[in-house]
């Protein structure tokens, strides 16, 4: 319609076009700044009048979850997201031309790239890993080191992200949620008698595989963002379990928590579980995998060698 009435606008800048509002994703605007452009513009339908229902509002929410990223850094006056309908020539000539000149003011962005950034999505290499990527570098690009915690309000976070809560009361260190993780989020290590887990604060989806898995109910998934913690490359450590020494070999094999549970069971009889009337060797929660491996195989060589 602007260009029909023939409006005057500024020659240097270009539209790409989308189905809707909702498609535009907020690595788009940061492979965008990072490519050349010097600020980004999502044009989006008025609320209400989205043909795809929400797709207006979700793009909203996306680019106010990223503006208040970039707004620490140092950004967000590049980036905006407004509201017109494709019969308001008047108004897309005046935001146009109103945010040109802005950016006039602003000067080149300071994030460029000489060459550009190959994203390609794939099994390996997902969305947030790029986003991640792309933060950190316009991190560093703006010397921006925050000194404490930047936590972002619930409803100004966009969705899918968040990351998992461990109860310390009710966790036994079983591993189960590290093992059915799909994004490889969680962390598990087990070091000096002491297993460790914690999770990668950028990577978690939110899609709750392990609170579901989880025995004892010991994990949420939390709905936040602190932006301090997604900036970090290192794992956020959740919680600490002591872990048992084997009597025999003297290695460390499981955490005490654990077996302690599994004897409790046990003990209690659980008839699903088939556990009632079974006897264990006193022993058994004391040694480690492999050296019941080989005890057992011992005596089954002495029960041989005496059956001949």
């Amino acid at each position: 319609m602007a260009g029909v009435s023939r409006l005057q606008m500024p020659p240097n800048f270009r539209i790409i076009r989308v189905m809707c509002s909702g498609r535009v994703d907020p690595l788009f605007i940061l492979a965008a700044l990072e490519d050349g452009a010097d600020g980004v513009i999502v044009a989006g339908c008025h609320p209400g009048d989205c043909h795809y229902i929400s797709g207006n509002l979700k793009a909203e929410r996306r680019v106010r979850f990223l503006k208040d990223i970039l707004k620490h850094i140092g950004l967000s006056e590049r980036v905006e997201m407004e509201f017109i309908s494709a019969s308001e020539a008047q108004k897309f000539q005046e935001v146009i031309t109103n945010f040109t000149n802005k950016i006039k003011k602003l000067g080149p962005c300071p994030v460029k790239r000489e060459t550009s950034r190959d994203i390609r999505i794939s099994e390996e290499r997902q969305k947030r890993d790029y986003i991640h990527e792309l933060v950190i570098s316009f991190a560093e690009s703006m010397n921006f080191e925050p000194e404490g915690p930047i936590e972002f309000p619930e409803d100004d976070i966009m969705e899918g992200y968040g990351f998992p809560k461990y109860d310390a009361d009710k966790c036994i260190g079983c591993g189960a949620c590290y093992r059915v993780c799909p994004e490889q989020v969680l962390v598990l290590n087990d070091v000096n008698g002491v297993r460790t887990i914690g999770h990668y604060y950028f990577n978690c989806r939110t899609c709750g595989d392990c609170a579901e898995i989880c025995p004892k109910e010991a994990i949420e998934i939390k709905k936040r963002f602190d932006l301090r913690a997604f900036l970090s490359i290192e794992p956020a450590k959740d919680i600490d379990l002591e872990l048992r020494q084997c009597k025999n070999c003297g290695n460390f094999f499981a955490p005490e928590l654990q077996l302690d549970d599994i004897r409790t069971t046990i003990a209690k009889g659980d008839k699903e579980k088939g556990f009632v009337g079974v006897e264990f060797p006193k022993n058994i929660f004391d040694l480690c995998p492999e050296c019941k491996r080989k005890i057992a195989a011992g005596n089954v060589k002495q029960i041989y060698v005496l059956s001949r």
